[in-house]
């Protein structure tokens, strides 16, 4: 795609998830718009206006970020949280913590004023992602850009964000990068990206119907059909490994079972032939 326009007016954004297989160029897109990278061709317009005429400080102000694996600096949680809004008020970030069901940082030794290490390396995986999207929706930004923001959350927890998201995102213009239906569902419209190039961009009912292509990539998703509630058997990444050790324990059972029945099915013969 040689020309990207992000249009956010004064009513309520459009919201895109891009879906595409590992290299299809997701996430070189999501950092083209924040100019974590210049565009070499053609342009990225927001409101109009290409970004490159913007000074950094204000598309920071306008576009704000959250990645699978997000920056976090050797500070406390409050300041790691208020980079983008210093003046940011109590309430403000106590929302932006519920959004992103980041409560976590009440627990901590010293709340909200806790340092966190370089890289926030005292902090799960799940954590860092929950804090850097509360920054992210903190900074109140016109374009929202989640480049699989939630991958590290468990089933339960992910479904408690994407709900705030709904919220978020009505009032904001979105780019959501998504591996799982319940993402793709945020959003307006689906974009597919394939080895760079955007390939068909229409709602996840229309490509679900259309492109093989989306289909297969969604395919293991287990609320692959538009609309389904998702019926997962956990809701904790400790129930999920359960679900799969009782699985394997089960399974061999009843493959020692049928060794049993196999070998007393045979003894009869054997003593024959002694």
């Amino acid at each position: 795609m040689d020309t990207a326009t992000c249009q956010s007016g004064s009513g309520s954004g459009e919201t895109i998830a891009l879906v595409g297989a590992t290299g299809s160029g997701k996430s070189v897109l999501t950092g083209l718009i924040p100019r974590l990278y210049d565009v070499t061709e053609g342009r990225i317009e927001v409101d109009g206006t290409d970004i490159r005429e913007l000074t950094l400080p204000a598309l920071r102000a306008t576009v704000a970020t959250a990645f699978e694996d997000p920056t976090l600096f050797s500070l406390s949680v409050r300041e790691n949280l208020t980079l983008g809004r210093p003046g940011a008020t109590e309430d403000e970030i106590a929302e932006a913590i519920d959004v992103a069901q980041a409560h976590f940082v009440h627990d901590l030794p010293f709340g909200l004023d806790t340092r966190i290490g370089e890289q926030g390396m005292s902090l799960s995986g799940g954590q860092r992602q929950r804090l850097s999207l509360a920054r992210a929706v903190l900074t109140q930004p016109k374009v929202l850009v989640l480049d699989d923001t939630l991958s590290a959350l468990d089933v339960h927890t992910e479904a408690l964000v994407e709900e705030a998201l709904r919220r978020v995102l009505h009032s904001v213009t979105g780019l959501v990068v998504a591996h799982r239906a319940s993402t793709v569902l945020l959003a307006d419209r689906v974009a597919l990206l394939d080895n760079g190039t955007i390939t068909h961009v229409g709602t996840h009912s229309q490509l679900l119907a259309s492109v093989p292509r989306y289909r297969y990539l969604l395919a293991a998703d287990d609320e692959l059909d538009d609309g389904a509630e998702a019926d997962p058997t956990w809701c904790t990444d400790d129930e999920r490994r359960c679900a799969r050790e009782d699985s394997e324990i089960a399974e061999s059972s009843e493959r020692a079972s049928r060794d049993d029945d196999f070998g007393s099915l045979h003894s009869p013969a054997r003593e024959a032939r002694r």
